[in-house]
């Protein structure tokens, strides 16, 4: 996931649901400047574990549909990305459209969502990226992973050119 970054490009990358800090280390690894990443985590353990494990990495205590106003009370601007393990198949349908409108909120114009998934189908349906205006494409698949995962990118309909990232 980390390798669909655009390292080059200034701003913030974001990440929804940091748990215990993988894909927190592998953003940082790919050469993300630990003070331009934001950790959303709602657990008060795990952003200890993150906070010792990825040093100078800002991780902000609460829901993700709270982006806006997390982000804001920390200082975020210009979010060139975000990256999502959030299991966007198991939520509740309202819960995960909130966390979209949060995110896209918060999003610059040409940013985009990065989502990883073990499902087929994409982590965000098409009648809910229709209805936000953005679209969506399998981008590659961590194969690494049991079972493996796909990760997806999604933008603003009217910045819909993807590339392929390295997983």
């Amino acid at each position: 996931m980390a390798g669909c970054l655009d390292i080059d490009r200034a701003g913030s990358v974001v990440e929804l649901g940091g748990g215990t800090g993988s894909i927190t280390r592998a953003i940082v690894a790919a050469g993300v400047v630990p003070g331009d990443l934001f950790v959303i985590e709602r657990e008060a353990a795990l952003c200890d574990v993150i906070a010792s494990r990825c040093p100078g990495v800002r991780v902000l205590r609460g829901d993700a549909r709270d982006l806006q106003s997390l982000l804001r009370h920390a200082g975020a601007s210009n979010v060139k990305a975000i990256v999502s393990g959030l299991p966007f198949l198991s939520l509740e349908k309202h819960v995960g459209r909130r966390i979209l409108n949060a995110a896209f909120a918060v999003l610059a114009e040409d940013g985009e969502f990065v989502q990883f998934t073990y499902g087929l189908n994409p982590p965000i349906g098409r009648e809910t990226q229709a209805a936000l205006g953005i679209v969506g494409r399998r981008s590659g698949w961590v194969l690494a992973n049991l079972p493996p995962a796909a990760i997806w990118r999604f933008r603003r309909t009217a910045s819909a050119s993807h590339e392929r990232c390295v997983a």
